[in-house]
């Protein structure tokens, strides 16, 4: 016997909504530890020093430096350390010039928004 099941469900953004938000942006929105007050990019809900609670945000300069480059099937990605923040996050980088060193977080309104990267403005 065959049967088919259909699923139609919406998930809630909950806590990280601020950072969603800061992905459609292009802004990048930190979660910060209340006792040492560390950024963490992407966020962490809990602080990896001092084992407590985020408990707030912060917007970063939103520049980043380009730790690991690679292509892929599904196109170029990158490994990225935010100014400002602990951590590092993989994005897509499709947009960077090729040996890009530095660049910043991009706008991506689609939903959900994915993490992209783009070439840092001239000076």
């Amino acid at each position: 016997m065959k049967r088919g099941v259909t699923l139609d469900y919406a998930l809630g953004e909950g806590w990280l909504k601020p950072w969603l938000d800061g992905l459609r942006e292009g802004k990048a929105v930190a979660s910060t530890c209340p006792s040492c007050g560390e950024a963490q990019f992407p966020p962490l809900r809990t602080c990896p020093d001092c084992r407590i609670p985020s408990d707030g945000w912060r917007t970063l300069p939103g520049g980043a430096t380009i730790l690991f480059r690679t292509t892929g099937t599904d196109g170029d990605f990158a490994m990225a350390r935010f100014d400002g923040a602990r951590g590092a996050a993989i994005a897509r980088a499709g947009a960077l010039p090729e040996g890009a060193t530095r660049a910043v977080l991009a706008a991506c309104p689609d939903d959900p928004p994915l993490m992209s990267l783009g070439p840092e403005p001239q000076k």
